[in-house]
């Protein structure tokens, strides 16, 4: 009888513990759901309040769109378009991060990505950027060097077909 007994109560035990772990794998399930969730929230936070400070400060995109630069820079230019620029890319790091450890979803990743790329077709960008990866991690910074390489290539080839030195890319580089 009492065998029995103990026998019942270890499957319940059994059965209890189990049940546990089942609620405890929906938890973290949950919980990273929802810190998908807040990594996409903060990153459209981060991006808007940083476009904003384009759109409410027109003679920042002047800053970095202008001839010549960075050379055409003054030192509280540099130091302007350099502080708007690192709180870009300390962003874009911050993703590139969370999406390599699968916090950031790889559908956001894509607008993303394309941002980015798209921020380094500027000759002005990636001239800082060679300036400035230092500030930066290791993988991310194999990952915007790749893309640089990409928009070299890119002007390089678009170059050898035009013997005045700047084709239709390179002239949209400034921009």
């Amino acid at each position: 009888m009492l065998d029995t007994i103990a026998t019942i109560a270890n499957i319940f035990a059994s059965a209890a513990v189990v049940l546990t772990l089942v609620f405890i794998g929906f938890q973290l399930k949950q919980n990273a759901e929802l810190t998908r969730m807040a990594a996409a929230q903060t990153s459209a936070q981060l991006l808007s309040t940083n476009l904003g400070r384009i759109i409410e400060n027109p003679d920042l995109a002047e800053l970095i769109t202008k001839d010549g630069a960075p050379d055409s820079w003054t030192r509280p230019e540099r130091l302007r378009v350099s502080n708007f620029l690192s709180a870009s890319f300390r962003h874009y790091e911050v993703l590139h991060t969370h999406r390599r450890f699968g916090v950031f979803e790889e559908e956001l990743w894509g607008g993303t990505e394309a941002r980015l790329r798209d921020s380094l077709d500027s000759a002005a960008i990636r001239d800082w950027w060679a300036d400035s990866k230092a500030f930066y991690a290791k993988s991310f910074v194999t990952y915007v060097d790749e893309i640089v390489a990409e928009w070299e290539a890119i002007e390089a080839i678009a170059g050898m077909g035009d013997s005045g030195g700047g084709g239709l890319l390179s002239a949209n580089t400034t921009g």
